[in-house]
């Protein structure tokens, strides 16, 4: 079977028929393929083509037409063959794409990683270069037509190849003198039809008879004022000509002749109700690109139980609504930023052009935009790290779900829940991390896309580069840890609280975006309930229409949250009190050299040494397993005290105890404990556990992830970044910024009395306040929320600044 595609239309024409035409020459595609996909014959048109082929034909012909006419609108080589690529090339790298690596990989036969990392699925990517492959490993291999994956995709080289060589002859001057062109065209077709003619040779040449198709159709634009003058006259002479030459039996060379006309006049016109087939978009190419596999998908699974009728129909569905999408997603945001007449080569109106296009764009645009740049950044690093970043707090929680609980990490119940749900249910690792990660990255995409609608430059570039783009938030977002969506979760949600408020309302982005936010933000972490706080405010704040709205995403979460705490109970809840008081008074303990004693009295009661060595530990034991930067030792370590395994009647005692006489006899030790280990966890000195722990990890799991199956050339260079960023993480990944504009945002609350801004910056000061205070680990990730707190501060800071200018 020969596969036969379409080309694509530089626009929708509303004013004649056109759009109608190519929606019936893409339908004609699917039609006739449907037939040899299932097995049989494809319907001929009078034995020259199949039904497929004449469609193919016909966009030919139409793509000469109109080809030639953008050229003579605007004969510069470089704008024609920017305008030719983005009508081509982007709707069909997203085919290519997810043909190649999301329904090839549901599909196939192979195991993943077989697939992904085969030659073949690779080649398939050089469709981008104009060298096709038509298969996949283990795809559609047990299908009628089992030769193909996407056999509509051969045209488009040809296609691009016409647009090169009109191209030429425009730059050498064969396009500006009409004798010369018409000349020019009537010695290549005569060429063909003397040598490559099928009513000649018995073979088609495919790529020279469309070509042939193709130059009829920019000559009828070139005679185009002949015709359009008498037309009756110019049909009557083409269809006797026509006809002449088909009782001669020569039915190619009678196609050639009297097929172009017929189209392209038929396209000019403005027939009522046809003409307005466009009105939605124009579907045609996207038809083209995306049926074939979808029709091969369909007939995999439904075939030959529903039928050709059944199957063919479920596939028109399919593959009109991608269409449509490909359409309003990709192809008309990629037609955006055709180069206008007047733009020169790279040069200074070029770059204006292309500004003035980038500002027109509307704020889902950006959202779109910035979302593609972020997701390929965080697509390319989970690559190179897969499945992920995985350390000991992962392990942990990998454990609770593999043992249904018997090991029990003490981490968040919502946390078991999120990894329940996707790690349990999968068993594979990399999915809660793609999720999460894809949260990070539409958060932050709709935050700097909001940014770039308010032309905030300097602020959109701050927060790209430096907060979602930095390297910790790229780590972590990629991490099986709940600290790099919390940190993120919570600057998206603090962002709509701000903007809700300063909007007196919530839209339906908002609503969305504290839909997936609120969860991680508020039940991510132990001390996320202390996020409830600004969304108190802003429900109350909110009149009753909008106060409804938010409870309804509120109110669920918090059900789901808190009910997981009560289904999800631990055995031995850590908490936070009792580890700080246990921590602190070992410490109080330590060993200092100059022997010197407040007054005379115990740094530490009689009954909290009898406590501390209740279980039979000295307290030599006991402090040599202190460390100044993490309490993991005393509790933790197989050789160590093991404190947290005290009787609760130990434990009581040493909380009375602290707060009653350790903490004020020590205070000195007690602050300068804390600034120590903020101060650590700050310059991220703590454990941050690097892309090679991920393979000591899984095999202590029941995990069937695999670690980096694929062979990415980038993974070196990822991994040379990452490591860049340790060796300076006391600049790169230290959460000063955010600090500084916490700081610069509580100030502009005092002075201006600014109740919003002070429900944010209060909210995050508390956070900050309670990290100091009850941290007994120096973990960097404890401070992740001030590093990407600029998404949210910087906004609020530079919009009281214009405040304060008015």
């Amino acid at each position: 079977m020969k596969a036969h595609t379409g080309v694509p239309s530089p626009a929708t024409h509303p004013g004649n028929n056109f759009d109608a035409i190519r929606i019936v020459a893409a339908t004609m595609v699917l039609y006739s393929h449907h037939f040899a996909l299932t097995g049989q014959m494809e319907p001929s048109f009078f034995g020259i083509h199949s039904l497929g082929g004449l469609a193919v034909t016909i966009f030919f012909v139409l793509s000469g037409y109109l080809v030639n006419a953008s050229w003579q609108r605007d004969p510069n080589l470089w704008r024609f063959g920017l305008r030719r690529f983005l009508r081509i090339w982007p709707a069909l790298t997203v085919a290519v794409v997810l043909t190649a690596y999301v329904l090839g990989a549901w599909v196939t036969q192979l195991p993943l990683k077989e697939y992904l990392t085969h030659r073949a699925t690779a080649n398939y990517l050089q469709a981008l270069g104009m060298k096709i492959h038509f298969v996949l490993p283990g795809v559609f291999e047990n299908n009628p037509y089992r030769l193909g994956v996407n056999g509509s995709l051969w045209t488009i080289p040809i296609e691009v190849r016409c647009y090169i060589a009109l191209g030429l002859a425009g730059l050498i001057g064969l396009l500006k003198y009409r004798p010369v062109l018409l000349l020019s065209i009537a010695v290549l077709i005569g060429w063909f039809l003397a040598r490559s003619n099928p009513d000649v040779t018995g073979t088609v040449h495919h790529g020279r008879e469309l070509s042939a198709f193709f130059l009829a159709g920019a000559a009828l634009y070139t005679l185009e004022p002949y015709w359009r003058r008498r037309p009756v006259l110019w049909g009557g002479a083409i269809a006797l000509a026509t006809a002449s030459v088909w009782m001669a039996g020569w039915r190619h060379s009678a196609l050639l002749l009297g097929l172009p006309f017929f189209i392209i006049y038929s396209g000019t016109q403005a027939t009522a109700y046809i003409r307005r087939a466009g009105r939605w978009g124009d579907p045609s190419y996207g038809i083209y690109l995306f049926a074939f596999p979808i029709q091969q998908t369909v007939i995999q699974y439904g075939w030959p139980q529903l039928g050709f009728t059944g199957t063919l129909c479920i596939s028109l569905a399919i593959t009109v609504v991608l269409a449509y999408a490909s359409w309003h997603l990709v192809e008309k945001q990629a037609l955006r930023f055709k180069p206008s007449s007047s733009q020169v080569w790279f040069g200074a109106s070029a770059v204006r052009a292309v500004k003035t296009r980038f500002l027109a764009l509307s704020e889902l645009q950006y959202f779109a935009f910035v979302l593609a740049l972020i997701g390929v950044v965080y697509a390319a690093w989970l690559v190179a790290s897969w499945p992920g970043i995985l350390g000991q707090d992962s392990l942990a929680i990998m454990l609770e779900v593999d043992t249904d609980r018997v090991h029990q990490a003490n981490k968040p119940a919502f946390w078991y829940l999120y990894a329940l749900l996707t790690y349990g249910a999968t068993g594979r690792v990399e999915v809660p991390i793609a999720l999460q990660m894809l949260i990070c990255a539409a958060v932050c995409a709709r935050i700097l896309a909001w940014m770039l609608a308010r032309r905030m430059w300097k602020s959109f570039a701050y927060c790209l580069i430096f907060v979602a783009l930095a390297p910790s938030v790229v780590y972590y977002s990629s991490s099986f840890y709940s600290d790099g969506i919390y940190a993120i979760a919570l600057s998206g949600m603090m962002f709509e609280v701000w903007r809700s408020i300063r909007n007196r309302s919530v839209d339906l982005s908002s609503l969305l975006i504290f839909f997936v936010t609120i969860p991680f933000a508020i039940f991510g972490r132990p001390n996320g309930v202390l996020n409830l706080i600004p969304l108190a405010g802003l429900t109350w704040l909110l009149s009753k229409p909008y106060r409804i709205r938010m409870s309804l995403v509120i109110v669920p979460w918090l059900i789901v949250g808190f009910g997981s705490q009560f289904i999800y109970k631990y055995k031995n809840p850590i908490g936070s009190i009792f580890p700080l008081a246990l921590y602190e008074t070992v410490g109080f303990l330590e060993h200092r050299p100059m022997g010197l004693w407040e007054h005379d009295q115990p740094r530490v009661t009689a009954k909290t040494v009898d406590a501390l060595t209740s279980t039979g530990q000295s307290l030599d034991k006991i402090r040599e397993f202190y460390d100044h930067y993490y309490w993991d030792p005393l509790i933790f370590f197989p050789t160590g005290p093991a404190l947290m395994s005290l009787s609760d009647k130990s434990k009581r005692t040493i909380l009375k105890e602290f707060f009653k006489y350790n903490l004020w006899h020590n205070f000195p030790a007690f602050m300068a404990s804390r600034v120590n280990i903020f101060l650590y966890a700050a310059m991220a000195n703590g454990g941050i556990p690097g892309p090679s722990e991920t393979s000591k990890i899984l095999p202590y799991t029941k995990s069937i992830s695999s670690v980096q199956p694929l062979k990415f050339s980038l993974r070196k260079h990822l991994h040379a970044w990452y490591d860049f960023s340790i060796q300076h993480r006391a600049i790169l990944w230290a959460p000063w910024g955010g600090l500084v504009l916490l700081a610069v945002a509580l100030r502009r609350t005092m002075k201006q009395r600014d109740k919003v801004v002070a429900l944010i910056a209060g909210t995050y000061a508390l956070q900050l306040a309670a990290v100091f205070i009850f941290s007994i680990a120096g973990e960097y990730r404890y401070l992740l929320a001030f590093f990407t707190a600029p998404l949210v501060l910087l906004p609020i800071i530079c919009r009281t600044s214009e405040q304060e200018n008015a």
